[in-house]
């Protein structure tokens, strides 16, 4: 290992003593130059850059020193010349100049899954010609006008919205309270197909897979809900009374997508 330079006697007078603070005080003689030879301290009268020594000690780790070391010397090869007061954009370039910028590599899948908290609500979801959702099977919903004693019948939804930042389509999860069934889709004979599927109540809405996820959007009034999976197929339904409920491609044709959304509990 290299020898360092001894100190004089007027060095050590301005030296702290202390093992883990090998430093000087900023007013110390003006020689004592052995542990920054390298380094070019400008006065602030000339525009320059102040360098200013502290006494007090910080656990600052090597990894950081090193850093700082890097940055000083690539600082010094670079001629940097300022025309007015030192600004903001100053400092951006000095940035760009001793950090260099690296690709970053992003793996998505299909599953939406978020650390933010879930807004829920509960409601229950009607088509314009007035026919309610109700379960016939364990796993069949269908649309049928209900009278005043039977809309007890009425199927209630525990809808979880998904974070997303699309103003236009918010993305929710539909599920049946009080039950762990779930609506969700999956191709079936070449044709994108609506079902009710079983899901552990442990998941949580926000982490489920994308065939679970629907696109609520607002038209006059009405709500409409698409595939998050199929784009531009919605859940339906029929003209005819007590059909099952669907997935469908026509909108403002045959099949009705257009719902009314009577929301029960924030």
């Amino acid at each position: 290992m290299a020898a360092g330079p001894e100190l004089t006697s007027e060095m050590m007078a301005y030296y702290s003593g202390d093992q883990n603070d090998p430093f000087f005080e900023v007013d110390g003689p003006q020689q004592t130059k052995s542990s920054f030879q390298d380094l070019d301290l400008s006065s602030l009268d000339d525009g320059g850059i102040r360098l200013r020594v502290s006494r007090q000690f910080y656990n600052t780790s090597f990894k950081q020193v090193v850093s700082v070391v890097v940055a000083v010397e690539k600082l010094r090869k670079v001629p940097i010349v300022f025309s007015q007061d030192f600004q903001d954009d100053d400092l951006r370039s000095l940035f760009f100049i001793i950090f260099e910028e690296e690709p970053v590599n992003c793996l998505w899948d299909d599953a939406y899954e978020y650390d933010a908290p879930v807004h829920s609500v509960t409601c229950r979801l009607r088509d314009i010609n007035h026919k309610s959702l109700v379960l016939s099977e364990p796993h069949e919903l269908q649309a049928l006008h209900l009278t005043t004693q039977d809309m007890n019948r009425q199927v209630v939804f525990f809808m979880s919205f998904v974070p997303d930042d699309n103003d236009d389509k918010v993305p929710v999860t539909l599920g049946i309270k009080e039950k762990s069934l779930y609506l969700s889709c999956m191709m079936k004979d070449n044709k994108p197909t609506l079902q009710l599927e079983t899901v552990d109540p442990k998941v949580q809405p926000n982490k489920m897979e994308k065939r679970f996820v629907f696109n609520k959007m607002k038209t006059k009034g009405k709500v409409e809900f698409e595939s998050a999976l199929y784009p531009k197929w919605y859940i339906s339904t029929s003209q005819a009374p007590q059909m099952p409920v669907f997935l469908g491609s026509s909108r403002g044709g045959q099949d009705i997508t257009d719902f009314t959304l009577e929301t029960l509990s924030p």
